[in-house]
């Protein structure tokens, strides 16, 4: 297309030049970039001034270097490993429990008929050449692996299809089967193919279109996301529960805000929600993927 068409919450409308329009096989991929609340109201535009009263914008990620370093080898088999390694532990016992107390027990179970996941992480994500040149100059017992650039991905989406096949086992009779979708705009066409294999629906290819599969009958998995998931969220419905990252911290050391933060419609949000920790065992640092910086919501009032 020629132009993007932006609309601001003042409910005029910007119309922003595309210029990869014309281009064959441009390295530049456009995505959507959101504006979370405390962007718009304590910081100054940093572009012209009619994309300010923007809540997204586009903008545009460089694929050479991705594309330069490749894929990482054996995804698939490395993501079997993860999942069994997943399953196989105490950590998942002890979440598959609490999700299942979440959704109110077998036979009893309150109605989900979707999984809607953020910003999971890609699946065939090579580390590239300065991470590796500062591994290699590491001592031998303190270097890691190109593998573990993905641990946290390989886990998160093991961790969803867990959720799935809980809810799948909870569901009354006469429900519809439960779709598990996952948002990530970082995912290149060798993991789409991969998620697609083992049972994800991959929507949103430039980071909007799985909020609109939201509603009051699904659970959201945003476990690292890098855009205000949760702002967005509260303008949309009331999942039956979340699991993101803990935590209400608004500002980082630099006094600029995280990409997920609080906001005052969000605590407002969480007030209708009971919340409850990851559990994490001994063995979840082993599995990677930050599992001991989760939190859980469930909507109260069912």
């Amino acid at each position: 297309m020629e132009k993007f068409t932006v609309r601001r919450f003042d409910g005029s409308v910007v119309y922003i030049k595309n210029p990869m329009f014309g281009v064959l096989k441009s390295i530049w991929k456009p995505y959507v970039k959101l504006q979370e609340y405390w962007l718009l109201v304590r910081s100054k535009s940093d572009g012209p001034h009619e994309t300010y009263l923007c809540t997204y914008l586009v903008d545009w990620v460089n694929e050479s270097i991705r594309i330069y370093e490749g894929l990482i080898e054996n995804a698939r088999l490395l993501f079997n490993i993860k999942q069994q390694q997943w399953e196989a532990s105490m950590t998942c016992e002890a979440f598959t429990s609490q999700l299942r107390k979440a959704l109110g027990g077998d036979g009893n179970a309150k109605r989900v008929t979707k999984i809607v996941c953020f910003a999971l992480g890609d699946l065939n994500f090579k580390p590239p050449d300065t991470r590796r040149i500062q591994n290699e100059a590491l001592p031998e017992d303190e270097r890691e692996s190109d593998i573990s650039a993905i641990d946290g991905a390989l886990v998160h989406h093991a961790i969803a299809l867990t959720m799935a096949n809980v809810v799948r086992s909870c569901a009354k009779p006469d429900d519809k089967g439960v779709r598990l979708l996952t948002q990530d705009p970082g995912y290149c066409d060798e993991t789409k193919d991969l998620l697609k294999d083992i049972g994800f629906e991959v929507v949103g290819g430039y980071g909007a279109g799985g909020f609109a599969e939201v509603d009051d009958e699904s659970i959201v998995f945003s476990p690292f996301p890098k855009a205000p998931v949760q702002q967005i969220i509260t303008g949309l419905a009331r999942p039956l529960a979340f699991i993101t990252l803990r935590g209400t911290t608004v500002w980082n050391r630099r006094a600029k805000p995280y990409a997920d933060p609080e906001s005052p419609r969000t605590r407002q949000m969480w007030e209708r929600y009971e919340s409850w920790d990851f559990p994490v065992s001994p063995d979840s640092k082993q599995l990677g993927g930050s599992l001991h910086q989760l939190k859980g919501h469930t909507r109260i009032g069912e």
